[in-house]
């Protein structure tokens, strides 16, 4: 059954639950607010293709491409980090889109991202397509979390000891030069605007700002606004500010689904790094989820830092269907 982006982007839809509930490498960027501000920000030009059932969930877009032809992708194609079939049903739907008499004439390419070379998707996948069509894969993508599990002690007895030595006077530092950190949830779009505003002004100072590299630039600007924006809207946005003296000095936001965490930005002001405020925030951030019950802090595709924060490692595959025409 067609179904439209608005019914899609209620909080408690069935693609945001599915998001949530299955197992995926990264669950809040199979959601609703990333994969359609993808859309609407960085690539409006294609046709989407949402298919649902009462169990499962189909979104794809699709668009000529240049060189191989129809090409119907994930709705999120750049990074490639969502699932566009989730739910027991998602290869019957679709088998039933590519039925349809505009693709079946139309014969389109596929990419098919947020797939575990394990999992049952993979082998139900394999049966539809294999018949009909050639298989490639791009690059997987590496994703580190941690688990937080037993707390904020257990997060730390996972790290290590010069893990722990350092935080432990990262701490004491920012106690030192009387840094605060503001814990936000706004209760309206009014504030989750004020407060997006207050981390562009922050990202501005900092060296990716600096550099012209950051989520100052468009379209990233617009994109991560909607990202927060809608997140908020759907009570799932989480962020806290660094402050010293009453001034913004850093900030980390993010996404909470079911028991998952999803990093999205974090930074601070040049000036500052001496103070290892990301390291700080990262740490409120985790204090704070823990005291939610969160049991997940996933910091996304793999950087050098990122490893010593987060001990679990996942791949995420995506493959790309041409059809022996």
């Amino acid at each position: 059954m067609e179904v439209s982006v608005e019914t899609l982007q209620k909080g408690d839809s069935l693609l945001n639950q599915l998001a949530g509930e299955s197992a995926l490498a990264d669950p809040i960027c199979s959601r609703s607010e990333w994969v359609f501000s993808f859309h609407k920000i960085i690539a409006s030009h294609r046709q989407l293709h949402l298919r649902a059932t009462t169990d499962s969930v189909l979104t794809l877009a699709g668009y000529e491409h240049p060189t191989i032809g129809h090409l119907l992708e994930p709705v999120e194609a750049h990074w490639f980090f969502s699932r566009p079939l989730l739910g027991p049903g998602a290869v019957e739907l679709l088998e039933g889109l590519l039925a349809e008499p505009l693709l079946k004439e139309l014969n389109p390419c596929l990419a098919i991202s947020g797939l575990d070379l394990e999992g049952p998707l993979l082998r139900h996948l394999l049966r539809l397509m294999v018949p009909r069509y050639e298989v490639g894969g791009l690059e997987p993508i590496l994703f580190r979390s941690a688990s937080l599990s037993g707390g904020p002690d257990g997060f730390l007895s996972r790290r290590s000891r010069k893990f722990r030595g350092n935080l432990r006077r990262a701490v004491q530092k920012g106690k030192d030069a009387f840094i605060d950190f503001e814990r936000c949830i706004p209760k309206d779009s009014t504030e989750a605007e004020a407060a997006f505003d207050r981390m562009v002004a922050i990202e501005r100072t900092s060296w990716k700002g600096l550099d012209n590299c950051g989520m100052t630039e468009e379209p990233y600007l617009t994109f991560y606004r909607s990202v927060y924006l809608q997140m908020c809207g759907n009570k799932a946005a989480r962020a806290i500010f660094a402050t010293r003296e009453g001034c913004d000095i850093g900030f980390v936001m993010g996404g909470i689904d079911g028991t998952s965490y999803r990093g999205q930005q974090f930074s601070y002001g040049a000036e500052w790094e001496g103070l290892s405020v990301g390291n700080l925030l990262q740490w409120q951030m985790i204090q704070w989820l823990c005291e939610d019950k969160i049991q997940r802090y996933d910091l996304g595709s793999v950087l050098d830092y990122k490893v010593h924060w987060a001990e679990i490692e996942n791949q995420s595959h995506t493959l790309v269907w041409r059809p022996n025409r």
